[in-house]
């Protein structure tokens, strides 16, 4: 009999934001041929100030906020639930959710064999719950932006998230660095964790080639202020002026406001180099990156950031950020070099040394292609863990 995964994410595309990321949905519908799984997409919104007063003025201790079930396609229920900024109530908001959630799981006679909560710090909280409920053992995945900064500024719930971590029967850590900050908050586990990377369609291995000092970077403009896109502005002006030749190319779609923001950034510092290429259909990544000197993005957070395996798969060194990110998958690696956000010359210096040092850095990256070192990021690895694991979980005792 096919096993039943309940899924619990707040980061899943569903009717109502059909505009997340990809990452979570794109690991369910690589193993639906393997796993009857269902969906719960959750989407918080904070209520009316008068409607909070009424509920608290109801019940100050345990206020019921309102919540919406939303059925949509493949078995994904989208739903709406009322919860206030900074975490207040966060853990009484989830637990009435996990409590509306299994009322529907058992309204349709659903017999769940593993929940999954995608998140330890939020979704975490809700999984343990509904495995209690159902009798069956609970997975969680570490995505290090959220859980990190859960993790520090509710010191209340240490406990909770202790018990929670120690508890599950299988944990994913998006990244390295999402096992250690867990790990260094709440011990280290003796049940299994895998560090399962973001996986990409977009995986192709493609040998390195000798370019022109051409670095660029991928993201939407948005997200410029995390994505620290000042910082690569004011080192290519200082690299500009070093190296005939230099260019660097954002790619990226965004706003006007957006799109004004960087260019004033580029006027302001007199970066000739440094030239905003517009969006690019993500079946062009790769290629692009594979014409390139090196990717350089340096977030301020970034959970993990599939745009550097993608660099790295398609022969392209790069610069990402220390502590996050890809940070612990390769240290012993010269491709990829860590650069401090908060640290100018250190994102510099960075950069600077894909360019001087392109040959030996693309190299080496060369050889761990060709040994095989990167297949453990391609998509179809990826899945074949996740596969493995949650079956071999689930056929023990």
């Amino acid at each position: 009999m096919t096993k039943v995964i309940v899924h619990i994410s707040g980061d899943y595309p569903d009717t109502i934001q059909p505009r997340k990321t990809k990452a979570v949905s794109s690991l369910v519908d690589a193993v639906r041929g393997d796993f009857d799984q269902k969906v719960y997409s959750l989407n918080r919104k904070s209520p009316g100030a008068a409607a909070v007063v009424g509920k608290l003025a109801r019940n100050p201790l345990k206020p019921r906020f309102d919540m919406t079930f939303v059925p949509g396609e493949d078995d994904v229920v989208a739903i709406q639930y009322e919860g206030l900024p900074a975490g207040i109530y966060m853990e009484v908001a989830l637990s009435h959710l996990s409590d509306r959630i299994a009322e529907d799981i058992s309204s349709k006679g659903i017999k769940p064999d593993l929940i999954h909560g995608h998140k330890l710090t939020l979704e975490g909280l809700i999984a343990e719950k509904l495995s209690e409920y159902f009798g069956c053992p609970y997975a969680l995945s570490v995505q290090v932006n959220t859980d990190r900064k859960i993790l520090k500024f509710r010191p209340d719930l240490r406990n909770t998230y202790r018990r929670v971590y120690q508890g599950a029967a299988l944990v994913f850590p998006f990244s390295v660095m999402g096992q250690r900050v867990c790990d260094g908050a709440l011990g280290a586990r003796s049940g299994p964790t895998i560090v399962l990377p973001c996986t990409s369609p977009e995986d192709r291995i493609m040998a390195p080639r000798i370019v022109e000092p051409v670095l660029t970077s991928v993201f939407h403009l948005k997200d410029y202020r995390n994505k620290n896109a000042a910082a690569l502005v004011q080192a290519s002006a200082a690299l500009q002026s070093r190296h005939e030749g230099y260019g660097f190319h954002l790619y990226g779609g965004g706003s006007a406001e957006d799109e004004q923001a960087i260019d004033s950034m580029t006027a302001e510092n007199k970066a000739t180099s440094f030239v905003r290429k517009g969006p690019i259909a993500h079946r062009d990544v790769q290629t692009m990156l594979n014409t390139a000197c090196g990717f350089a993005m340096v977030s301020r957070r970034e959970t993990f950031g599939m745009v550097f395996l993608e660099a790295l798969l398609a022969g392209c060194p790069v610069v990402y950020p220390k502590d996050w990110a890809i940070d612990g998958f390769f240290d012993d690696a010269s491709f990829a070099v860590a650069a401090s956000a908060n640290d100018f010359r250190s994102i510099e210096a960075a950069m600077e040394r894909l360019i001087v040092d392109q040959v030996a850095l693309k190299d080496e990256l060369a050889d761990w292609q060709e040994d095989g070192k990167l297949a453990r990021f391609q998509r179809a690895n990826v899945v074949s863990t996740y596969k493995n694991a949650i079956s071999d979980t689930l056929a023990g005792p």
